[in-house]
């Protein structure tokens, strides 16, 4: 049975499937298909909004770019037709409006000859737009263009140029994504100490760059991240820094970056605050890729830590996930071991009526598990010869 998606189907659907597999066997006219209606739950529907919520903005602007390509094109419409001139003896409203359709196609190449012609001309743009432009230079890695705008604010508003460090947190975007991690972070070092009002910025950013680029670090990077995100939570008691590398790290395909995510849940305990809202997502994502391993060393630690809640959601979704691959020895492989490192699952799984449904191997589990319990008790006989 093909895996298409790992979605959260809840205890009781999970056993009621589970018996309808048995079933199907004996009776085969008893199983229905399931339609596309019955797949679409309220819940499916809540976590596609949040997943698209979640999603970056620049994939959403390039999105809307490619939409509306065949129609008009910022460079064809200014960029490399219009001279100085035109650019000179034009108000501040239309090139107010050039910016703005740059920066809604994203069109980076014609914001950069917008910019440079304004300072070129003295033209200066709104702040506004001005500083919806930053972020798009930021993202392409140009740091040049990021300094022309911040000469542009200067000219309108010094104070608030100054207020935001000089746009140093963009500049140290624009490094990181031309490849040179460590400087990078020592910009934003340097930000976050000195601007308070930046910090929550800067996490923004950072979040964005450790995720989409982790896979690609090499060891050098990492080791500067780990020391970057060890500083915040030293010197400022910030663990945020440190629970996204976690997140990439524990999704990365590399063991070597999986052992090193389990460790730091166990280095940092107020880490395990911070990924208490991750773990579901990444146990989705890993089970999504049909790497089980990883979410079973997952449980094993989040189980040594005593996040009960965590482990709990975890062992639900490899249920569900093993069910939606048709291996019921899988799952009753799971149902065992939870039994014997008492993790308390749904009450519907102690239906016996149910049990019985299903497998009968899995009603010789709690058997099993008290004729362990008796021979520990037993008392162990010493002989001498």
């Amino acid at each position: 049975m093909a895996f298409q998606a790992t979605r959260h189907i809840g205890p009781l659907s999970s056993m009621v499937f589970l018996a309808s597999r048995k079933l199907q066997f004996i009776y085969p006219s008893f199983i229905h298909q399931r339609t596309d209606e019955e797949d679409n739950s309220p819940l499916d529907t809540f976590t596609s909004k949040l997943v698209q919520n979640k999603s970056s903005k620049w994939i959403r602007r390039k999105a809307l770019a490619q939409s509306h390509a065949a129609k008009t094109s910022t460079t064809d419409s200014f960029s490399m037709k219009n001279s100085l001139n035109t650019i000179q003896h034009m108000d501040i409203e239309s090139i107010n409006g050039l910016f703005q359709q740059a920066i809604d196609y994203d069109d980076w190449k014609g914001l950069i000859e917008l910019t440079k012609q304004c300072v070129e001309c003295d033209k200066v743009p709104s702040l506004a737009v001005l500083l919806n432009s930053v972020p798009l230079c930021s993202y392409n890695g140009d740091k040049d263009t990021i300094i022309w705008i911040a000469q542009l604010c200067e000219k309108i508003q010094p104070e608030f140029l100054e207020e935001n460090s000089n746009f140093e947190h963009y500049i140290a975007e624009a490094i990181w994504v031309k490849g040179n991690i460590a400087k990078s972070l020592k910009t934003f070092e340097k930000v976050y100490k000195e601007n308070v009002y930046l910090r929550r910025r800067i996490r923004n950013i950072l979040e964005h760059l450790i995720l989409s680029s982790i896979a690609n670090h090499s060891e050098a990077s990492l080791v500067s991240l780990i020391n970057f995100s060890e500083m915040l939570i030293r010197d400022h008691n910030d663990y945020f820094t440190l629970g996204c590398l976690w997140q990439a790290c524990i999704l990365s395909k590399w063991f070597s970056d999986q052992q090193i995510a389990l460790g730091f849940l166990d280095k940092y305990p107020g880490l395990c605050r911070v990924i208490e809202n991750k773990v579901s997502y990444i146990v989705k994502a890993a089970l999504q890729q049909h790497d089980t391993e990883m979410v079973y060393r997952l449980i094993e630690v989040l189980l040594r830590l005593k996040m009960d809640s965590e482990v709990y959601q975890a062992i639900l979704s490899l249920i569900d996930y093993w069910i939606q691959q048709g291996d019921l020895r899988q799952c009753r492989e799971i149902i065992y071991w939870s039994l014997q490192n008492n993790v308390k699952l749904p009450a519907v799984y102690n239906n016996e009526k149910l049990v019985k449904m299903f497998s009968k191997d899995a009603v010789d589990i709690r058997l099993k598990l008290s004729q362990q319990e008796k021979k520990k008790m037993l008392p162990i006989t010493e002989y001498k010869f």
